[in-house]
This record gives C-alpha cells, structure tokens and sequence, in this order.
C-alpha cells in the first residue's frame, strides 16, 4: 500500500480549520469549500485503503466522496463568485460525464481518446489553479472567467474521478520512454496534488476577499457611504498630482449642511443621521462619477473635481445646491428643508491639498458670512500661516454660529 496519499490527507486536515473559521467572517462559499475539504480527505483515505486486498470494496465508497467533494467544491465556487444559477456546472459536469463514459464504453480505459480526454481535464485543471493564484479576487469582476472556473472545476472533477477509479497508484510507478514517465508524473500530480492546491488557493482567495472587504470598510464613511477623510485626502492628493502634471485643470468643493446642529437638537440625531445621509445621496447623483467625494467630518463633506475648471466646478455645485434645497426628508412627521453652503478652489502649480482646501474653507466661510445656501469661489492667492490660522478659526466660528443665529429654514419648517 502506497502511503504518498498519506501526505495529501495530512495537507487537506490542516486546511480544513482554516475553512471552518472562513464561516465566521460570513465568507461566501466556505461551508461548501469547508465540507469538500473534509470529504475530500476522507475519499482519498479510503481508495487508500482499499489497496488492502481485504478492503477493496471501500473503493467505491471512497469514490462516491470525492464525487461529493467535486460537487461541494462546485457549490462554493458558485455561492463565492456569487452566480446566478447552476446552469454552467451542471452543463459541463454533465458534459464531461457523458464524454467520458461514452468514450470508456467504446475504447476503453487505455485508449489514445481516453488519454486525451484526461489530458483535458488535467489542463482544466491547471487553468483553475492557475486562474486563482494569479487572478484572485479579479476573477470576480469578470462574468466569463468565473464561469470558466466553474466549468474546469467540474471537468477536473470528472478527470479525478476517472483517475481515481481507473488508474491505481501502481500504474503512476510504471518506469519507461519519457512521454510514459511524463504522463504518469501528471496523474499522480493530478490524484495527489490537485485538490490540496485547490483549497489553498481557495483560501488565498478567500483572504483576499477579506482584505478587500475590510479596506472597503476603512475607506467608507459607514453613515453615508462617502469616502472617510483620510482616504479622501489621501486620493484628492494623488489626482491633483496626476492633474498638474498633466497640466490639466482641478477644483475642490468644500460643502457643509446649512445649520445641521439644529436639526440635531430639534428633531433628534436620528433625524441628524438621515439629514447626513440623504445629502450625501443627492451630492452622489449630482456628481454621477464625475469627481470624488469624501466626508471630512461632522456635516463637512468635500469633492475632488479632476480635469474642472472653476467655471465648471461652479456650475456643479449650484446644481448640488439647488437639488438639496428642492429635496426635504420627510420622514420625520413634516418636510425638513437642507440647505448647503459650499467653498470652491481650484489647484496651481505647487499646490498641496492643504493648500486648496484652506482656500475652500475661506471661501466656505465666505458664504456662510453672505447668508448661507450659496456658492463662493476663492481666491488665487496662496495661503499662509496666517490663512491657515484663520481658516480654523472660520470654521469653530461657523459651529458657534449655528447654536447663535437661528434658521429660518427651520421655523418654517414648523
């Protein structure tokens, strides 16, 4: 009795707590990966043992486990890359079944087209390994290779069964030509090495996955779905690099909810929430993936506008302005009016982002000084340590201001 099988189970056990704990993030898939890996290792176990004399008939068995590991491993495929239907697995599992038992009953085991046949399902293989370790998570934007993946996942499946059933280990020790030693290595790989390799890279995917999930959580403002600030910042820098490199034309809009803490206090944060929350969602429709934007914190949100002028940055933010005014909550009992005052700059030459969202801040503050519900464009001059003193200062005054002038907006609304 070979024990090289010994080394697959031992590799397929310690993967398996791996998968398990996959479950807990929620990762899609990982019950089924978890459960083919489990099969998996008992099926080779068992065509293990069955080359005891005495033991032959656990043969079978152990081949109906790892087709009920093919067909885990095709169900967590389908539930992570998160198709559709099953139509693509059960079309090509069918498929491949009914290729090669066509071909078994009229050729036989050892034919050319039978050697063909797994030639092609180790080649399906291959691709599926080599579509995880090197496309990873990318594969899952990509309708085509996902269902590609499905499909070799089920030939290679055929291809393990068929090897399994019909090529013992003593046929892969066979000496002889080269093409003989070849192509017994590339069974054995595939019996011994295919479905460890699988589940690694299934959990090398998975991490993956999490990885992203969880950098996708940092980057969002969990209230609005705004970028947080420091990812905002950390993007607006770069694009205005690329822009004045190319010496193409950037502005910042620096916009903040027209007396927000009042809605705080008179209707409660609950009402504050959804006030954040549907303003970031007219301000998403406004841009319509024209720029970007971020929450820099409290009710101050801000917008990157590559390849904009400040005419055009302008002609934007009253747009933003005007659908926010046209736009009540009215899910409070009565309508609760939003007004929005926004700061607008353009990027120079040397400009950092500090530089640009200082001068937004003053011309913020410049609308908030003019009556509120406006748009200001600043000025061209470069700011300074005093600008910079004073731009806080602005905005600790406009938070005073808030709790000190009134809204009329607000007694209307009552």
């Amino acid at each position: 009795m070979s024990f090289l099988p010994a080394l697959s189970i031992i590799s397929l056990l310690l993967m398996l707590p791996v998968l398990l704990s996959l479950r807990k993030s929620s990762t899609p898939g990982a019950a089924e990966f978890a459960s083919g890996c489990a099969t998996t290792a008992v099926a080779m176990a068992l065509v293990m043992l069955s080359e005891v004399s005495s033991l032959r008939p656990l043969a079978l068995v152990g081949y109906a486990f790892l087709a009920g590991a093919c067909l885990f491993v095709l169900a967590g495929f389908r539930a992570f890359f998160a198709l559709p239907s099953w139509r693509s697995a059960i079309l090509s599992l069918g498929a491949a079944l009914a290729a090669t038992i066509s071909v078994l009953a009229a050729s036989g085991p050892e034919s050319v087209a039978t050697r063909a046949l797994i030639a092609l399902g180790i080649a399906a293989a291959v691709f599926v390994i080599a579509s995880i370790f090197v496309l990873r998570l990318r594969t899952a934007s990509d309708p085509t290779i996902r269902r590609a993946i499905v499909v070799g996942a089920a030939v290679a499946g055929v291809t393990l069964l068929h090897i399994a059933a019909h090529l013992p280990a003593a046929t892969v020790n066979q000496t002889g030509p080269f093409a003989q030693v070849a192509w017994n290595f590339a069974l054995a790989a595939m019996w011994l090495l295919y479905m460890p390799i699988l589940f690694l890279g299934v959990i090398l995917m998975a991490h993956d996955r999490l990885i992203a999930d969880l950098k996708t959580t940092i980057a969002r403002d969990e209230l609005t779905g705004a970028l947080s600030r420091r990812a905002f910042i950390d993007l607006g820098e770069r694009l205005f690099v690329s822009c004045l490199a190319r010496t193409r034309p950037a502005a910042f809009l620096l916009l903040d909810l027209d007396y927000f803490k009042q809605i705080n206090d008179r209707y409660g944060h609950a009402a504050g929430d959804a006030a954040l929350g549907h303003f970031a969602g007219i301000v998403a429709a406004c841009l319509a993936g024209r720029g970007t934007f971020g929450r820099i914190g409290g009710e101050e949100f801000g917008i990157v506008l590559s390849d904009h002028t400040e005419g055009e940055a302008f002609l934007l933010a009253e747009e933003i302005g005007r659908t926010v005014r046209d736009t009540p909550i009215g899910r409070f009992g009565q309508p609760i009016r939003l007004t929005v005052s926004i700061g607008i700059a353009s990027a120079g030459q040397g400009d950092t982002m500090t530089d640009v969202m200082v001068r937004a801040d003053m011309a913020l503050y410049a609308s908030k000084a003019d009556g509120r519900d406006r748009c200001t464009i600043a000025g061209r001059l470069q700011p300074d340590a005093s600008a910079r003193v004073l731009a806080a200062a602005a905005a600790q005054l406009r938070a005073a201001e808030d709790y000190s002038r009134a809204p009329q907006l607000l007694r209307d609304a009552g």
